[in-house]
């Protein structure tokens, strides 16, 4: 067989090990045992695989570390979520290396640009760059986006839908009216989804809905929301995550509203937080540890054996409302 035709993957199959094991026994065989590496390398040597050759898959199993994005480090959420991605490095051996954007679009297209040549691929957890650019992206390196469906790339993403049905069924049943939709940033995909399942839920339930925002995604951007709806507060309010609905919280108890007498808060995450203030926050649960290691998971197998997955693969993970003291009957 000719050198140029021999790949990783045929010293793998061959020898009976994973691509994975295949790389580690040539690139650091301090990381195998000694019996795997002499069969990685009669195998090589029977197939005459070198590995100088040149060959696309071989990119893949440079650098053994994988660019991990996230919009905004501080929000708790993403350190759950990278706390599963990272679990689940460790297990396959990578390494990771974080790019906190900090909800700057420029400053994430700087990041990810310089992190190409340094990793083998890239989990997006919270990009606000355009489908365009991450199609482009995708060509140059494996990609899985969390939190968002682009067309042609892998992706994990919450069932938000179910999570805002049993959202607006709670809040009917405790007798809310109006509910308003406490936007996050302009640019966010999970926020355009809360809104778009919000208005198909409530309209199920005979709620009047709007939305209000955008708001930064923090306790100030919560804050700010609630004194531009002070004035006309509706029976209760959906936030974007968990900080949003901890600024609006704080400041209707400030300014002497009952919850949720008067108005019932709810948000989205289930951030350790939530459970530990005053009664606890009502949230829709999303599975974050559990999303953080599928991405890694299906990352790797995309590096290790891009030609398995031709197609992009889609999923999206369950969630559930989690009813505590912000939500109840209205006085």
């Amino acid at each position: 067989m000719a050198d140029k035709r021999v790949t990783i993957y045929d010293v793998a199959k061959t020898a009976g090990v994973a691509p994975s094991t295949v790389s580690r026994a040539f690139s650091r065989p301090g990381r195998v045992s000694a019996a795997t590496h002499a069969t990685v390398m009669t195998a090589a040597k029977e197939l005459g695989y070198r590995t100088s050759a040149p060959a696309a898959q071989e990119r893949g199993h440079r650098h053994h570390r994988l660019g991990i994005e996230v919009p905004d480090l501080t929000n708790p959420y993403f350190a759950e979520l990278v706390s599963g991605m990272q679990e689940a490095a460790h297990e396959q051996e990578f390494l990771l290396l974080l790019l906190d954007t900090v909800e700057d679009e420029a400053r994430e297209r700087t990041s990810l640009e310089s992190a190409v040549n340094v990793v083998d691929g890239i989990v997006l957890a919270g990009t606000r760059l355009s489908d365009a650019t991450l199609n482009h992206l995708t060509k140059r390196i494996p990609v899985v986006v969390l939190n968002r469906r682009v067309a042609g790339l892998d992706s994990v993403t919450p069932d938000y839908e179910h999570g805002m049905g049993q959202a607006m069924t709670h809040l009917a049943e405790n007798g809310a009216r109006t509910v308003t939709y406490v936007a996050g940033p302009v640019n966010s995909w999970s926020d355009g989804e809360r809104w778009r399942t919000a208005r198909v839920a409530a309209r199920q339930h005979g709620l009047q809905v709007q939305r209000h925002g955008p708001f930064a995604p923090t306790t100030t951007g919560g804050e700010q929301a609630f004194e531009e709806l002070r004035d006309s507060l509706p029976h209760a309010v959906i936030c974007y995550n968990d900080l949003v609905a901890f600024g609006f919280l704080v400041s209707a108890l400030r300014a002497g509203i009952r919850v949720p007498g008067q108005l019932s808060v709810m948000g989205h995450d289930d951030i350790q937080l939530s459970r530990l203030v005053g009664g606890g926050l009502t949230t829709v649960v999303s599975p974050k540890r559990a999303q953080g290691r599928a991405a890694v998971e299906r990352l790797v197998r995309r590096i290790e054996n891009p030609s398995a997955h031709r197609t992009p693969v889609e999923g999206s993970l369950p969630v559930r409302l989690v009813p505590r003291g912000t939500t109840g009957p209205r006085e």
